[in-house]
């Protein structure tokens, strides 16, 4: 090889590991400057000083009991949740969500004919607790007289 030859490659290698480092480091600051704060300092000043106590409630089903024998293909559940949590009801016809404004709530279901396995859960909005769930067992059996 000739001399010349040696010299460019010598200075290729030279010029593009000094390229790739400008852009590794390049690349590093970019990428710091996306990151997102997780927790700025001004809203957690701003909750500390609210002082606003979310007060839990257990998800409390009153009506209908676990079991419950029906001739209707609807029914009311009636219970009592966290102010403001966010309530699935999970049916073999129908999946409902529903936003508790307050803390008592009824919400209609259809029924399947047969038994029907309802899951209730409970999300409050306020992270720190923890999502609750029942499961209520009601038979819809139609009963011509």
């Amino acid at each position: 090889m000739k001399k010349e030859t040696l010299i460019a490659i010598f200075m290729g290698l030279i010029f593009g590991g000094f390229f790739g480092i400008f852009l590794i480091n390049k690349n590093k600051d970019l990428s710091l400057s996306k990151n997102k704060i997780l927790a700025p300092t001004s809203i957690l000043t701003q909750k500390n000083s609210q002082n606003n106590v979310v007060d839990f409630i257990p998800l409390e089903i009153k009506e209908p009991n676990d079991y419950f024998i029906t001739n209707e293909n609807n029914i009311d559940i009636v219970g009592k949740a966290t102010k403001d949590s966010l309530i699935v009801v999970q049916t073999p016809i129908k999946d409902i969500v529903y936003k508790n404004e307050k803390e008592d709530f009824k919400i209609n279901i259809p029924l399947a004919l047969g038994e029907n396995v309802i899951k209730i859960v409970d999300y409050p909005k306020d992270k720190t607790f923890d999502s609750q769930e029942k499961i209520l067992r009601v038979y819809y059996l139609k009963i011509e007289l």
